[in-house]
């Protein structure tokens, strides 16, 4: 099958297998479950039954502006196993919320022992902080220690060079000869140069560590006309449970004319970016599914250019908007909850919003907003974040006229800058001023990426949640 029905249906047969391991995954623990660690393990579930509509969502999308009988077809199966898994995470909630009290007393817990007494953290500074602190629950302290360290005192496995002077002169070759279901990270360190490679991650437990944001960067120039699918526009996919990167750039050079052209789509349950560089126009960062965790990212683009149904916090990272075609306007995040249980959303921490220097001139004369609904359960925080003065005074932006303006959950928390004001915010039912830090906590590292249930192996201060 050819064309753009061919690439569609290519898309989910890929998407369909994910979601198979993930529902397998999901059932194999739900009939042997812990009752010393049901929280985790409710978690995993929810997250993986999450993945799993979010496939499914994807794969429609890719029919939406086609007709036939494939489509009506593809239609009716998807919506029968999207009802099924609907129920089943909703079955997964009930659970969870069955065992709330539990769960509270023992994150009340763990609170108490960071705390200083108000269930915060007091210990702010960012200088002279333990490997462990801000990184997720799920990060081993190896797997911390891998992102923290000094590159000369990280355990390469391999090299790629340009020049030859490494053992591959290719990423995809160091990839290829990765091993496969790795228990251990396996790092590649990827030497300073341009990387016209368009790849595709996997095997699991791969870190990639670059040379820095603005040596080592992978690159190239597929737009939505071109690939026929957003995700298959993506010059970097992470499809492996696992994955890691840093130091350095993933860029799509597709250009502002290019319509949605990902630098980098992200798949993999457990991973981590630290000081990398995302650069794009629209669509530039597809965080599609599962956990994912940004720290001292530079995020770049105009329209949409955080998307997709991830559990993602987005910590001092800077969310910067670039100049756009002209009539259009910027839109940060665009985020794909369209189930009211699935434990997804982003969260912006301590992030920094500003123009890129190409927007500067003209920024007074460019919208840009925070976010707009793109599924009805869309859910996106910002906390702690300084907001230049480019944001416009509303904050966020309708989809399509009053589509999930009930149902969307949009919150801000105690930000900063030119571009915080809430006098003149949306009044959306769905927007809210986040005033508890318990609300609040919801979203931090803590909260949203289970954060907490790391500190009794390491035994290491961390903060996890507000800044106070």
């Amino acid at each position: 099958m050819k064309g753009k029905q061919g690439v569609a249906l290519a898309d989910c047969i890929q998407l369909f297998r994910f979601s198979t391991e993930q529902l397998k995954e999901s059932y194999s623990v739900l009939i042997s479950m812990k009752s010393e660690s049901i929280r985790e393990q409710i978690i995993d579930v929810q997250t993986w039954l999450s993945a799993s509509l979010t496939n499914l969502r994807t794969c429609m999308d890719g029919f939406k502006n086609l007709n036939g009988t494939m489509k009506v077809r593809m239609y009716e199966r998807v919506q029968n196993v999207s009802a099924m898994v609907s129920i089943s995470l909703a079955f997964a909630k009930r659970i969870s919320l069955s065992n709330s009290n539990e769960m509270r007393l023992d994150l009340n817990h763990h609170r108490h022992l960071l705390s200083n007494g108000d269930g915060i953290s007091s210990d702010l500074s960012w200088r002279g902080r333990s490997i462990n602190q801000d990184f997720p629950a799920w990060m081993s302290e190896g797997d911390r220690r891998l992102l923290q360290s000094p590159q000369g005192g990280t355990k390469v496995d391999v090299m790629v060079a340009k020049d030859g002077t490494g053992k591959y002169k290719t990423i995809a070759a160091a990839l290829n000869a990765a091993p496969n279901q790795s228990k251990q990270i396996y790092v590649i360190h990827i030497r300073a140069g341009i990387y016209h490679e368009k790849l595709m991650v996997t095997k699991q437990n791969i870190m990639l560590l670059g040379d820095g944001k603005s040596l080592t960067v992978v690159t190239g120039s597929n737009g939505y006309t071109k690939a026929g699918s957003t995700q298959f526009t993506a010059n970097f996919m992470a499809s492996a449970n696992g994955f890691m990167a840093r130091d350095m750039t993933f860029e799509n050079k597709a250009g502002p004319y290019g319509g949605q052209a990902a630098a980098l789509l992200v798949r993999s349950d457990r991973s981590a970016f630290y000081r990398c560089s995302i650069i794009g126009y629209q669509d530039t960062l597809y965080a599609h599914s599962l956990r994912q965790f940004y720290r001292e990212c530079d995020i770049y683009g105009t329209i949409d250019f955080i998307l997709g149904n991830a559990a993602a916090v987005f910590q001092t990272c800077n969310l910067i908007a670039r100049k756009p075609l002209k009539g259009q306007s910027n839109v940060i995040t665009a985020q794909g909850r369209g189930d009211p249980n699935e434990n997804t959303g982003f969260s912006m921490h301590n992030c920094t919003v500003l123009a890129a220097a190409d927007l500067v001139p003209i920024k007074k004369s460019v919208l840009t907003h925070l976010g707009r609904p793109w599924q009805k359960y869309s859910r996106t925080v910002y906390m702690q974040c300084f907001l230049d003065d480019l944001v416009d005074p509303s904050g966020w932006l309708e989809w399509d006229g009053n589509f999930a303006l009930k149902t969307l959950y949009y919150g801000e928390y105690l930000n900063s800058g030119p571009g915080a004001g809430i006098k003149k915010r949306v009044q959306w039912p769905g927007y809210r001023v986040i005033k508890s830090a318990g609300e609040a906590n919801q979203f931090t590292v803590n909260g949203l990426i289970n954060g907490y249930s790391w500190l009794p192996s390491t035994g290491v201060a961390y903060q996890g949640g507000l800044i106070v």
